[in-house]
């Protein structure tokens, strides 16, 4: 089942948007919900960080984060075996 939605969208940028759409020789219609879709896929993607970039706050503020030192003892301070 298909569900169609409307917005009230400006008269400049319909134009702005017919105009693209006949030098591009592109289907309203699909040019729309390609844009649509990567508006979606981006915020995903913008949501997916926010919620990184807090739970890593939260991780350093419980203390569960290794130091810049540690990082650094732990990767160069191995020898190497063999």
């Amino acid at each position: 089942m298909t569900k169609t939605f409307s917005t009230k969208l400006d008269a400049k940028l319909l134009q702005i948007l017919d105009s693209f759409c006949r030098k591009y020789h592109l289907k309203k219609a699909s040019f729309l919900e390609e844009l649509i879709a990567e508006g979606i896929r981006k915020r995903a993607e913008a949501l997916g960080l926010a919620e990184s970039i807090e739970r890593g706050l939260e991780q350093e503020k419980e203390g569960n984060l290794y130091t810049a030192d540690e990082v650094e003892n732990f990767v160069f301070s191995k020898k190497k075996t063999g």
